[in-house]
């Protein structure tokens, strides 16, 4: 008691000398009035609220509102009997004033976000029309250039009509130029054609999903021991280490600025090593034309689905999407790092769960030398 009269001795010198009531103390009628122009401490707070009063007003949306409510709190001051209800009124009230700044401001920041948003959205949208109106534009260009061409080249058999032999080798160059498209088509290799057809058609799915079910049909069969898939950690280590060995060599060479076709010849080395390895072992642990067939598609089912997927995540880290409109630099890299540890961690569960489905299925959950890996005995057995 003794320190509170103390502090507020001092508080009452210093605001005799340098700050006073936000009213003239002359015209006090109230308890709470009268107690703050008697106590220095008090003066100093009501001081402040008033200084904190007026910079909530020249920063509020809405000052009607807020002398409305400073009218009302003041009346409820005012109603004050005992020094502690206008203790805790002046404390409630310069919380008040801090929250309702800071809760104005975060509503004006929030509604310029939403400006720039629906604005980019916006503008985002008009470009999409723009883009889409331009490639049917482009299409039908090309559609009336291939029409041309078309009717082109039946103008030109109808003046020449003479072709020459189908055992010679020469065209007319007028002839060869002017082909039409669907024929330039016709004429790609069998091989490539039925590649496009596959990949750009839903035959790619057809055969993931074959895949699948063969390879839930191996586990079942691997849980009954009636077939193998891999006989230990050895096995499948080095079943999925050997393409992964052919794709960091060819970085390797990459980096070390060899040929193209360099480092696609080690590429394919290590890849056809793993499926050698992969058949090796195959006809090592299991016996039958079903067992053996079976389990070599779903080790290449699995190993593909794996290095294709972590493949695509890794090309995603080197493939980060631009700067959008109305994004700073510094949020275009904050952007740009949570992408990226998303994706490093996209690969690490995909990793772990890959290393702990192989090693759920191998047969022997231990590590063995490689010479007995590479043991292969045809041999049958005596009955």
């Amino acid at each position: 008691m003794m320190i509170r009269s103390a502090v507020a001795l001092v508080l009452a010198f210093a605001a005799s000398n340098s700050m006073a009531a936000s009213f003239d103390c002359t015209k006090a009628a109230s308890f709470a009035e009268k107690s703050i122009c008697k106590d220095g401490y008090l003066s100093t707070v009501d001081s402040s609220l008033a200084d904190a009063y007026k910079k909530a007003l020249a920063n509020t949306l809405d000052p009607d509102r807020l002398r409305q409510l400073q009218r009302e709190w003041i009346a409820e001051r005012d109603q004050c009997t005992t020094q502690k209800c206008l203790d805790q009124t002046l404390g409630a009230r310069s919380t008040f004033l801090r929250n309702y700044v800071n809760a104005e401001k975060n509503e004006a920041y929030a509604a310029e976000q939403k400006a720039r948003n629906e604005q980019f959205a916006a503008e985002r949208e008009a470009e999409q029309a723009a883009h889409a109106k331009q490639v049917e534009e482009y299409k039908l260009a090309e559609e009336q250039a291939r029409l041309q061409r078309q009717q082109t080249a039946l103008q030109q058999q109808a003046a020449y009509p003479q072709v020459a032999p189908a055992t010679s080798a020469y065209q007319p160059q007028a002839y060869v130029a002017t082909r039409p498209a669907s024929q330039a088509v016709a004429e790609k290799p069998f091989l490539l054609r039925m590649w496009q057809a596959f990949w750009t058609g839903p035959g790619w799915k057809y055969t993931l999903l074959l895949g699948f079910v063969i390879s839930c049909w191996t586990v079942w069969r691997h849980h009954k021991e009636t077939a193998t898939i891999y006989t230990d950690y050895t096995d499948a280590a080095i079943t999925n280490l050997l393409p992964a060995s052919g794709v960091v060599a060819a970085l390797l060479l990459r980096w070390l600025e060899m040929p193209g076709l360099a480092q696609a010849i080690v590429f394919a080395i290590g890849v056809l090593l793993g499926i050698f390895y992969a058949f090796y072992a195959t006809l090592r642990a299991n016996q039958g034309v079903l067992n053996i067939t079976l389990v070599v598609l779903t080790k290449l089912t699995i190993i593909s689905v794996f290095y294709a997927v972590i493949g695509m995540l890794i090309a995603s880290l080197f493939s980060n999407s631009g700067r959008r409109k109305g994004e700073s630099q510094a949020r275009t890299a904050a952007r740009h790092r949570r992408e990226a540890q998303a994706t490093m961690a996209r690969i690490v569960a995909w990793s772990a769960a890959y290393t702990a489905l192989t090693a759920w299925v191998c047969r022997n959950p231990e590590f063995t030398s490689i010479s007995e890996c590479l043991e292969f005995d045809m041999t049958p057995e005596l009955a």
